[in-house]
């Protein structure tokens, strides 16, 4: 059997001391960046590239799939050397992947060639320094804590959200869609690359500490059992979890190739459109910081039955083809429906599989859910159209994904905080 830690290795450090906190500040910043030059401005370049390209633009909405599937191939490579110890590299050279891809975005002018440098570069990178790594380290850092823990750091995805399509819209307008990659392309180079150099760290063990803060007479060094990767993927456990959680992700996937078609074929402009998301932005944290907090301590399945409930209303509201108010509203339903799911995720991944687990274990079960994003994304890409006649297909088809999701997980025996595998030893 082998253990993990090293118990003369840990100083007697004081909370005070605890390096936890600027962890989590880096895991901010990597999704920050990471969903910024990915997913949450997308919706913002699907139209001027359609037109610069001379395609449909549900041509340039594969490119969406590109980067879930880029996400999906490497996310147990990544988890995995996470796990072992590699953080601070892989977050280092992913930020210069993506920052260096983008600024060649900016220069291509063959759509061929523009999805094969989107695709190794800016998605891979992003891939190598984003959701999987950000995750693993603050749960490696957090036991007790995790769930509040992770939804700071998914916050910086929530703050891009609402920054990077405003940001990208006003570029787009002023200065045109290659400016606009170009200067974001500079921003990971100049911001991310040297704070994921400097100031990662893997594990608290690593610099004498322990999750939490806590001191070594408190908390035992050893945090369980290193389970390989043919023992993660005989868990039925790990998979349920991945389906379900996976198929209430498709919610934000599916957001994001059409939010800001659909809002400009209500009459809203682009801009207007683009308030839907400044509206989630509150609601969104609130629902990360809350809700990620009580999941450290209450039962889970309420909380998720709180976001499948919320996701709902959002694709009813949209197929009922809203007023700009009740539009508005949405938005923020969907904040507060969307924020909770990724740290609850992890609460409950870690309570199954603990902290020596956490980076091998989502990345293996990212693989399920990375699958049914590519096949959401497909569909939406599909059902859309060339003037949008399929969007009440897609509202539909999508509350019934978040309908099994929640079915799925609500027949999940999940355990309590005092069960979880951390502080089994």
């Amino acid at each position: 059997m082998t253990r993990y830690a090293d118990a003369g290795s840990l100083a007697k450090a004081s909370p005070q001391n605890f390096l936890g906190w600027r962890i989590v500040g880096v895991a901010f910043t990597s999704q920050f960046f990471a969903n910024g030059v990915t997913l949450s401005a997308f919706s913002n370049f699907t139209l001027p590239l359609s037109d610069s390209f001379s395609v449909p633009r549900s041509t340039i909405t594969l490119g969406l799939t590109i980067a879930i599937a880029s996400l999906g191939v490497l996310s147990p490579f990544v988890g995995r050397l996470v796990d072992r110890g590699h953080a601070r590299v892989l977050m280092t050279v992913g930020s210069l992947l993506a920052g260096i891809g983008l600024l060649l975005l900016s220069y291509i002018q063959e759509l061929w060639l523009f999805a094969i440098v989107y695709a190794l570069f800016v998605c891979c990178g992003a891939a190598l320094f984003g959701m999987m790594p950000s995750m693993t380290i603050v749960a490696n850092w957090f036991v007790k804590r995790r769930g509040f823990a992770l939804g700071l750091t998914f916050a910086g995805a929530t703050i891009v959200s609402g920054v990077a399509p405003v940001v990208a819209q006003y570029l787009i307008d002023t200065a045109g869609w290659r400016t606009a990659l170009f200067d974001f392309g500079i921003a990971v180079l100049l911001i991310a690359t040297p704070i994921f150099w400097f100031r990662t760290i893997g594990r608290p063990e690593e610099v004498g500490q322990l999750p939490d803060g806590e001191i070594p007479e408190e908390v035992a060094p050893i945090s369980g059992e290193i389970l390989s990767v043919r023992q993660l993927a005989r868990d039925p456990r790990l998979w349920q979890v991945s389906l379900g959680f996976g198929l209430l992700m498709t919610s934000p996937v599916v957001l994001l190739t059409l939010l800001i078609p659909y809002g400009m074929g209500l009459g809203f402009t682009g801009q207007e459109t683009n308030l839907f998301v400044v509206a989630a932005l509150p609601f969104s944290l609130f629902g990360k910081l809350v809700l990620g907090s009580l999941a450290d301590r209450a039962p889970a399945k309420p909380i998720i039955a709180l976001v499948v409930v919320a996701n709902l209303i959002v694709w009813l509201c949209f197929y009922s083809q809203p007023s700009y108010t009740l539009f508005i509203v949405t938005g923020a339903i969907y904040g507060l429906g969307i924020g909770g799911v990724a740290p609850v995720q992890g609460v409950v991944l870690g309570r199954f599989f603990g902290r020596v687990n956490f980076g091998t274990a989502s990345g293996l079960g990212g693989i399920l859910a990375i699958i049914l994003l590519v096949a959401a994304s497909l569909m939406s890409a599909f059902l859309q159209g060339e003037s949008g006649e399929g969007y009440p297909t897609i509202f539909l088809v999508q509350a019934g994904l978040l309908l099994l999701g929640g079915i799925v997980l609500g027949t999940l025996r999940i355990p309590a905080a005092h069960e979880s595998a951390d502080l089994k030893n």
